[in-house]
């Protein structure tokens, strides 16, 4: 059955530029099992996915393959990074919005041995827009109401915390394809007829992708708008969930048409990854209050920053980089208990 920890992707699953069988044949059991395991009953599913399956695997390894290097996210490199100024406030700012994530805080809590001397993750942010009225210096003349562009970066999130750059782009492959198993299912539920025989099968089917979104399964903790994403997901009462799905899917039996109906979907779905999911550069000059400025700008106050934007053809968008965090510039987490006894007296 399904496991949200999935052990897909690892540095021993690509050789050659080609994924590796071992991880075709695990990306296909997590297909079936997200979507429909009953497909098990076509003896043959497996050559029949495993062209859409290799298309969609090859694609996510490339787009997070080209991903810059992790950069710092120390607050000696925001002195020097103008990326970092312009996402964050200021270095504390930085320091507390990181360290206050509920998955860096999980772990941290969780790590058996030492902490590493820096934690690995996917940053990611909202990007927007503004345009605005403002003052513009021009030789020794202030010119007033002056179209202006202002950018803002918000909704920060830290997305698979791991000890290693290489853990962190592995965490992201697996999040990326499970984005694309979800969209299977999406297209899967949205296609169900509503005749009575096949509305308990519909309900299931809803059921089941639910609970992979309140799993935070794929890309929603990186993608989802503010307030959308679950912050402390049960995987245990979800994986029941789910399961208890996938036997009551069983039991129902299905009819070979919406057999090779799911095959279609999963296909079709998988077999377009390069259109439902990508990244691309983006290149902007922005002064230090956030204003946009042209390439050509003389203000030498001007930074040029080089960003990766992530998008879904659904129309998710958010800028995201790898980083690596200092594990000793992580706040002191409160001492709840301390805090307790004082106030007690």
């Amino acid at each position: 059955m399904l496991h949200f920890i999935s052990s897909l992707f690892s540095s021993a699953d690509q050789a050659a530029g080609k994924p590796d069988k071992n991880l075709i044949a695990k990306a296909t059991d997590r297909v079936v099992d997200a979507t429909d395991s009953r497909l098990r009953g076509f003896g043959n599913y497996r050559k029949r996915l495993c062209p859409a399956i290799e298309h969609a695997v090859i694609h996510i390894q490339s787009i997070v393959g080209i991903l810059p290097e992790a950069i710092e996210l120390s607050s000696n490199s925001y002195k020097h990074d103008p990326r970092l100024r312009a996402f964050f406030v200021s270095a504390s700012h930085m320091q507390e919005v990181i360290g206050d994530f509920t998955a860096v805080k999980d772990y941290v809590r969780k790590l058996q041995a030492p902490l590493p001397d820096e934690i690995f993750g996917t940053l990611s942010m909202d990007y927007s827009e503004k345009n605005v009225l403002g003052m513009e210096l021009g030789g020794d003349i202030v010119r007033r109401d002056v179209q202006q562009v202002v950018v803002n970066f918000s909704d920060h999130r830290y997305l698979g915390p791991s000890g290693s750059e290489e853990q962190s782009r592995h965490e992201l492959e697996k999040r990326g394809f499970d984005f694309l198993i979800e969209k299977v299912l999406e297209r899967i539920v949205a296609v169900r007829s509503t005749r009575s025989e096949l509305e308990q099968q519909h309900r299931l089917l809803q059921r089941k992708l639910d609970a992979m979104r309140a799993g935070n399964w794929g890309l929603e903790p990186m993608l989802a708008e503010a307030g959308q994403v679950n912050s402390n997901p049960d995987y245990a009462s979800l994986e029941k969930e789910i399961n208890e799905v996938d036997s009551e899917l069983l039991r129902l039996g299905s009819r070979p048409a919406d057999l090779e109906n799911n095959i279609e979907h999963i296909n079709n779905i998988l077999g377009r990854a390069s259109d439902l999911l990508s990244i691309h550069e983006i290149h902007m000059y922005l002064d230090p209050m956030m204003i946009k400025k042209s390439e050509s700008s003389s203000d030498e106050r001007t930074s040029h920053l080089q960003l990766t934007e992530a998008s879904a053809k659904s129309g998710e968008r958010r800028i995201i980089l790898l980083g690596r965090f200092p594990t000793q510039e992580l706040p002191e987490q409160p001492d709840f208990l301390s805090e307790a006894r004082r106030y007690l007296g």
